[in-house]
């Protein structure tokens, strides 16, 4: 009994591994702020290689994205998107677009950051609000993606629109 071939779709495997550039990103700042406020080099050598694995796994999540689009255009994954999905999907890849360059940017900061960690530590301060500032910009287009992702087939994520508009009232 083995692993099921389709296990490993795109699909599946961005469902995976989406979770990881999220979750990294929410976790940089409050650590890079702990090893500003402790004065510890390590905390914030574990802040800034958040940095970069949070960089390393984003081009894995785009191009599954983009697979896994591709392969419901084509129809190829069943039950195929309702009309809503199917903007939630466009909206989230639009978004994805814009976040990833700013993750790209986040993980330049971590491979700086340990760099002036290591040969000028005077600066550390320096480097880390920056690196904070610019995660603190790409959280925001990150969890969008997210917020639009999980659109795609979960309707009880979606907006869910008022069955009576306001000018109609049932008094």
């Amino acid at each position: 009994m083995g692993i099921d071939p389709s296990f490993f779709q795109p699909e599946h495997i961005h469902v995976m591994v989406n979770h990881f550039p999220v979750t990294l990103i929410l976790l940089i700042p409050p650590v890079l702020l702990a090893g500003l406020f402790f004065g510890k080099k390590s905390i914030l050598a574990g802040g800034f290689s958040f940095c970069i694995l949070a960089d390393l796994i984003t081009p894995v999540v785009m191009q599954t994205g983009e697979s896994a689009h591709t392969r419901f255009e084509m129809g190829q994954i069943k039950p195929p998107l309702d009309e809503e999905g199917d903007i939630a999907a466009e909206m989230h890849e639009d978004m994805a677009e814009k976040a990833a360059p700013l993750l790209y940017f986040v993980g330049f900061g971590g491979i700086a950051g340990l760099l002036i960690l290591r040969f000028r530590p005077a600066w550390k301060n320096h480097i880390t609000v920056i690196v904070i500032l610019t995660t603190l910009g790409a959280t925001f287009f990150t969890l969008q993606a997210a917020l639009l992702g999980g659109r795609i087939r979960h309707q009880e994520f979606r907006i869910q629109k008022n069955p009576t508009p306001n000018h109609i009232r049932n008094d």
